[in-house]
């Protein structure tokens, strides 16, 4: 188990996975609290993780820690959790990384792919309406999920992005794959995954071994349920990632049906971020960062399978609601107790 990092609000936090320095011990799933941390060695792990937050250029401000996980084949080394004290605070987080991403993408290649869901995170992307640094004209965005609802309709994915901050952006429609408004799901997703075949020919994306393309950066939510975009446990949709599976899948769980990015899309991507608030989320969280799998059932949990393949990396977002259920969480409370209780002599 390792916390690498512990600060009181005001302070500087490193939010980056480059900025780890040594490799932590692997992470177990445990039930006791984190041992005591002595004040000479909290003052040790935050003045190293300052010293690489400058080395870095890295922008930092969480609440809580930087906490790497890794647990056997279930946690890979790549997969890191920040935890932030609301919603605001991991929405804007969000925006950072976006941007940062956008910034680095184009500077290498002169492109940036993203993928958006609906749901809390797309809302959550609303503040990138007003960073006059994103490069919007090099941006290709595509949707991780989307309803099969008539082009226009409030409840598609593409009008929120145009109400939340496609418009107030002034992003180049033509960068963005918006559905053709069908109500047939099965057409929605070949048309959609044609328009990314064609996107990754003609934009130079990379691809995995497989020859899936790869995103610069994949933004998912994650239910109460533990599904991802639109992958829902139990679902045939949630267990089809052997090769040849479709990039995009049609899903008629609900009415109307939607379409949905395929597992092996996710986890191609450069780098995945899952994000999540509130306490509703708390059990999800915890099952599906620290819980082994009870069964051998593909579709169990599809939140637990959104790992990064081929030197991709997976962040873990959530607020202290959302994180009330991780052990790992627990010793970076310890922590923020502590450095508040010191503030306060």
């Amino acid at each position: 188990m390792s916390v690498l990092t512990s600060k009181a609000a005001s302070a500087a936090l490193c939010s980056s996975r480059h900025a780890r320095g040594p490799r932590a011990a692997p992470f177990r799933p445990a039930t006791g609290a984190h041992p005591a941390v002595s004040a000479h060695h909290r003052s040790q792990q935050q003045s190293a993780a300052a010293a690489a937050a400058r080395r870095r250029g890295v922008s930092c401000g969480a609440l809580i820690s930087y906490v790497e996980v890794t647990a056997g084949d279930e946690q890979p080394d790549d997969l890191a959790v920040e935890i932030y004290p609301n919603e605001a605070s991991v929405g804007a987080r969000i925006c950072e990384m976006v941007v940062n991403a956008a910034t680095a993408a184009v500077a290498e290649r002169g492109a940036f792919f993203l993928a958006v869901p609906g749901g809390s995170v797309l809302k959550m992307c609303a503040g990138l309406a007003a960073n006059k640094t994103m490069p919007w004209e090099r941006t290709y965005l595509f949707y991780v999920n989307h309803k099969c609802v008539p082009v226009g309709d409030k409840s598609s994915t593409h009008q929120k992005a145009l109400d939340l901050f496609l418009t107030r952006a002034g992003v180049p429609l033509g960068n963005v794959a918006a559905l053709t408004g069908s109500d047939n799901a099965v057409k929605e997703a070949q048309e959609y995954e044609s328009k990314l075949r064609q996107l990754a020919v003609q934009r130079n994306m990379t691809f995995t071994e497989g020859l899936v393309p790869r995103f610069d950066l994949m933004l998912l939510g994650m239910g109460a349920d533990g599904h991802v975009g639109s992958l829902y446990p139990g679902r045939k949709e949630t267990g089809m990632d052997a090769p040849g599976t479709p990039l995009v899948l049609p899903v008629d769980k609900k009415s109307p049906p939607s379409i949905t990015l395929a597992l092996p899309v996710m986890c191609a991507a450069k780098q995945v971020v899952v994000a999540m608030t509130g306490a509703s989320k708390a059990d999800a969280v915890a099952a599906a960062l620290q819980d082994p799998s009870a069964t051998s059932d593909r579709t169990e949990m599809p939140a637990r399978r959104v790992r990064p393949v081929e030197g991709g990396s997976c962040v873990w977002l959530m607020d202290a609601p959302a994180a009330g259920k991780l052990t790992i969480a627990t010793g970076a409370r310890a922590l923020l107790a502590a450095d508040q209780a010191a503030r306060a002599l």
